[in-house]
Parts: structure tokens; sequence; C-alpha cells
């Protein structure tokens, strides 16, 4: 991946995805890079005609063609049909994967990439990063803190993020039993801290185990808050305002997001509700010191904040000769 200067910036695609995660990494990467971009549909197995739609939207671009970035990954599986794509753009396409998980036999035209973003691989065409990319900025951040200042400074101090995940594709242990005992450690420290708890799901949440953990809250000073009737900016200045978090380690995008900020992380890990990648992936968090096993007892402590989309933002754009963004 030895640096290649352009004038023109580079036309950049985001393989459009089901899985929110998946598609909110492959965006705040885009985002990030500052070249503006573009969603493109997945490939849905009629390979000339996804093919040929590409290369017509590509031309429409005109003579002085820019060269071409496309961002894909993990979710729905299209790793052979976008690894194709090289054949169609003359040397100009440089293909990135964002590998939020990789199963242990991983995919052999991975090979094919120029970049492949994992938190649990390393060497060749892979960078290894901590967590997985996301959409916050420090910017973003700040600017969010400031709009819902007034909100949050009226509650009690310290304030607690929970942040709930659920239910996996491989892991379905996020059950009325497991939330009971998730709110159990949390009640134990918040009682031990004072402030308030904030708690916040995912579209993953089981119904009745959310129910389960907002009952073994009460007694507590604390607030809900449904992630289908909030903003991005509210949920954001929450990641601002926070104090310490706990989050459920089903979620390497919350776990990520949380990291970012700098605070205290007490990351669920439990193997009855988590993935042996999960496991993993936050367990790197933790040796990078990002991050501690949630238990009934918390003890303060500071690290530097992990920037797994601003690493991959620096590789890209060496690639690209660091063009100016407008």
């Amino acid at each position: 991946m030895t640096a290649t200067p352009n004038k023109i910036p580079p036309l950049v695609w985001v393989v459009d995805s089901e899985y929110t995660g998946e598609l909110h990494a492959r965006i705040g990467l885009a985002e990030r890079l500052g070249y503006g971009y573009e969603l493109i549909p997945i490939p849905d197995g009629d390979t000339q005609r996804y093919q040929k739609n590409l290369q017509t939207r590509y031309r429409q671009q005109g003579e002085n063609q820019p060269p071409l970035l496309v961002i894909s990954g993990t979710g729905e599986e299209t790793t052979a049909e976008i690894a194709d794509l090289r054949e169609l753009f003359n040397g100009q396409l440089f293909n990135v994967y964002l590998a939020s998980i990789l199963p242990d036999e991983r995919h052999p035209r991975l090979a094919e990439y120029d970049l492949v973003a994992s938190p649990q691989l390393s060497g060749g065409n892979i960078v290894t990063i901590p967590g997985v990319p996301h959409q916050l900025t420090r910017e973003g951040l700040a600017a969010a803190y400031q709009q819902y200042e007034n909100y949050f400074n009226a509650l009690p101090k310290p304030i607690i993020a929970l942040l709930v995940g659920g239910n996996t594709r491989y892991c379905n242990g996020f059950t009325e039993d497991h939330a009971r005992q998730f709110a159990g450690r949390v009640y134990k420290i918040s009682t031990t801290l004072g402030g308030c708890v904030l708690v916040s799901n995912s579209r993953r949440t089981p119904p009745d185990a959310l129910t389960a953990l907002l009952t073994g809250l009460a007694g507590l000073t604390h607030y809900f808050f449904d992630w289908q009737q909030i903003e991005s900016h509210f949920y954001h200045a929450l990641l601002a305002h926070a104090d310490v978090f706990v989050v459920s380690g089903d979620s390497l995008s919350m776990c990520s997001e949380a990291a970012f900020t700098g605070k205290p992380l007490l990351v669920d890990l439990s193997s009855s509700a988590t993935e042996c990648y999960h496991r993993d992936i936050v367990g790197r968090l933790i040796d990078y010191g990002a991050a501690r096993l949630l238990t009934d007892k918390f003890e303060p402590w500071s690290y530097i904040p992990p920037d797994p989309t601003g690493k991959l933002v620096d590789v890209i754009q060496k690639h690209f000769g660091n063009i100016c963004q407008s």
C-alpha cells in the first residue's frame, strides 16, 4: 500500500448493508475521509447486471474519471462480488474491507483487497484496529455535548451510561434471567457511586429482557431512552456527558464508541450472552486498557482513547497522497 499521489480526490462508494452496525462503520469511515461518498446497493446475485450498473454509474463522472474507493465488509456475504470489481476499473480501484468479526476460516479472496481492517487479524494487507470503526468524531461529540448541556447538567452526578445490546445471529442468551443479573451488578456499582443511570437499548434487545433489566434498577435514579425514539445527536450527547459506561459485550459498536470517549468502560462478557468472537475482540479492548470486566465493584482509571476510524483514515489518505479536502 504505497502512496499514490493523485490530484483528483477519489470517488467513494459505500456498499449498503441491512446490518446497522456494519453500515454505520462504513459510513463513519467515509465521513472521516472527507471526500464525500455515495451508497451503492448490495450485490443481488445477478453479477453481470450489477457490474454493468456500477460501470455506468462510474462513467457518469465524465472523461476525467477519478480514482475509486469502495468500502464494504462483514454482514452480508459479498466478499467475492466486491473483489471482482477490480477487473472493471482499469487499476483505478482501491478496495477496503471492514471486518467486524471474521470466522476462524477467513475468506480466501480477502487477500485480493487493498486493505482489510480487523480487530482480530494482522499481517499482509491487514490493518489491525482497536475495536471497530464508527461515526463518532471529537468535533461531533463536542457539538452534541453543548446542544444538550442544560439537560444533562441538571442530572445527578456521576452519570452512568448503561448501553444494552441483546441477542445476535449466533447467541440468544440475552434472557430475562441474564438481564436481572446484569441489572444487579449495575445496581451495586450505582449504589456505591451515587448519581444516576441512563439506559439505552438497541434493536436487538428482547422486550421481556429489557423489562426485567429496568425492573432490576428500580430504587435507583434511572432514565430510559428507547433507541427508536431518540435522535442520534441526543445519543452522542449521552456519550459525551457520561462519566462511566457499562456496556453489554455483544455490541462491538457500542463498546468501541464508549472507548472513543476515554471514559471508564465496564463490559459484560458473560459467556451465556456473548459470542466467542465478541469476547475475543472486546478482550483486546481490555488488553489495550480501554475497558474492564463488569463486576460488583468499580475503581476509576484513565487511558488514551482508541480511534480505529482515524487509524484507517491515516492509511487511506496516505495512499491517495494526502489530498486536501474542502
